[in-house]
């Protein structure tokens, strides 16, 4: 049987597993209830599921017939903290958070593919390693699960995922080689001066004051010291200081996120930045502490990877599918964390979610509205078990 039509003729299964999953959603690092259903569909289909004394996520090998190469697939399994409003009959039923990002989707898809591919695990010359993350969201779940060794047997030949994309119609994929998202850095800025009354600055030194200053000097990283051609995004969003309108505190706290296309630009922001937020708050009698945390470095596809699954997804979407190709993301996924550490091999594509016929596909990620149509399953799933076929066979 094809594998679209295999998958197809799992649609009603795929399709309650996806609801279910919607249904429950929950947070990064909290993903207990949904880690669970996965091992308990995982094991049901025979797929051995294995042990990294987890708290959340799941990792599973299917091992091929034939020796090869080591294949990773993964998907990530948090939701976001997002009342729902799309008014599906399966709406999150957990108040405050749901499934915008689709990544019930991606998880549904990868059990999908691997209950086929381990019913073809005799043709398989290789193994697959199915890693289902906890809280992509939160931007630290990939680095999770790799300390807790999911790659240290054995260093894998190759990473492969995808992503929903509403911008694109439900049957097209965009696979693009080269930098796809940005590496993001998270920053906690101290700066501390001296606390007082609020009618005798004179006594004090004002953190505030060199706080909104500081402001002001860091956006010149990017439009005086950066080179125009290099991308970078420099945003604070949290600014955290006081208790009263008449009292100067001690220190304020500024949380924000540095993102860049490349490592030789990042690594020189970083150390810029902290250079100027050291020497402005000196000049001022004050200091300021840089604590760099959660880092990402850039999302680059494989070119030859990339190759292949356009390969792959034509067999099975057909030669139209592969959609227009977007511009590079100041966005990040920590599925860069996954690349990285198999030697920057692999890629992650994009799966259309958009039906020509209803805007509330089309509406974007992280938006209460959208919806993810389950029609994209099947797309998806089919184009993760060809890839894996073709490039391990």
């Amino acid at each position: 049987m094809a594998t679209m039509e295999w998958i197809a003729a799992c649609r009603e299964e795929l399709y309650a597993l996806r609801e279910e999953l919607h249904r429950c959603p929950e947070l990064s690092h909290q993903e207990y209830r949904t880690s669970a259903l996965i091992e308990k569909q995982l094991r049901a289909w025979g797929i051995p599921v294995l042990d990294f004394h987890l708290e959340t996520g799941v990792v599973a090998k299917i091992s091929g017939g034939h020796s090869g190469k080591l294949l990773v697939l993964r998907e990530d399994i948090d939701a976001l903290p997002i009342q729902e409003n799309t008014g599906l009959p399966f709406s999150s039923q957990v108040s405050g958070v749901c499934h915008a990002c689709g990544h019930d989707i991606h998880t549904t898809a990868l059990l999908g593919a691997a209950r086929l591919l381990s019913e073809h695990r005799d043709q398989l010359h290789g193994d697959v390693l199915l890693v289902f993350q906890c809280a992509e969201e939160s931007f630290d779940g990939a680095a999770s699960m790799l300390a807790h060794g999911i790659f240290s047997a054995q260093t894998p030949n190759a990473v492969v995922g995808f992503h929903c994309a509403p911008q694109l119609q439900v049957g097209k994929v965009e696979i693009s080689a080269g930098i796809r998202e940005a590496s993001c850095d998270s920053l906690t800025l101290t700066v501390v001066g001296k606390g007082g009354h609020g009618a005798h600055p004179d006594e004090c030194i004002d953190p505030v004051v060199m706080s909104a200053g500081l402001l002001m000097q860091l956006q010149t990283l990017v439009s005086r010291r950066n080179k125009a051609t290099d991308p970078v995004v420099l945003t604070f969003g949290e600014i955290h200081g006081g208790s009263a309108p008449n009292v100067i505190p001690d220190q304020v706290l500024l949380r924000g996120t540095l993102r860049t296309f490349d490592n030789r630009v990042r690594m020189a922001h970083l150390a810029a930045l902290e250079d100027l937020c050291t020497g402005f708050c000196r000049a001022l009698g004050g200091t300021c502490t840089v604590t760099v945390e959660k880092s990402l470095p850039p999302l680059i596809n494989s070119p030859d990877i990339c190759q292949q699954l356009l390969t792959s997804a034509q067999t099975v979407l057909g030669e139209d599918c592969l959609g227009s190709e977007s511009a590079p993301s100041m966005g990040s996924d920590d599925f860069s964390c996954m690349l990285e550490a198999c030697g920057n091999h692999g890629a992650q594509y994009l799966v259309g979610t958009g039906l020509e016929n209803d805007p509330a596909t089309r509406m974007g990620l992280h938006v209460a509205e959208n919806i993810f149509p389950s029609q994209a399953i099947e797309p998806a799933a089919a184009t993760l078990v060809q890839f894996a076929l073709d490039y391990l066979n």
